[in-house]
């Protein structure tokens, strides 16, 4: 049994909801709701998620988050250390 934090799992939701959406520009406040995630941990995770290179980011009115590669290239334990950093066995 793994045991994901909340901010993992949230990332995790926010990422395969980006890879429904492959090629489309999604926002913050749009994936709160599709993802039932308060605005404010979205839009955190998302930033997280770009800063790791897993995201592209665009600023501006059209702006929005992007995959930068297919999701079938990002594998779990990458978006898990995004979010909580290294994985340690205990």
């Amino acid at each position: 049994m793994i045991r994901l934090s909340r901010l993992a799992d949230y990332g995790i939701v926010l990422m395969t909801q980006l890879a429904a959406r492959p090629g489309v520009l999604v926002t913050a406040p749009d994936m709160a709701l599709v993802s039932g995630i308060p605005v404010p941990t979205a839009s955190k995770l998302l930033k997280t998620l770009a800063g790791a290179g897993l995201l592209d980011s665009h600023r501006g009115v059209k702006g929005g988050y992007a995959l930068t590669r297919p999701a079938d290239e990002i594998p779990v334990l990458e978006i898990i250390r995004a979010v909580d950093g290294p994985v340690g066995l205990t």
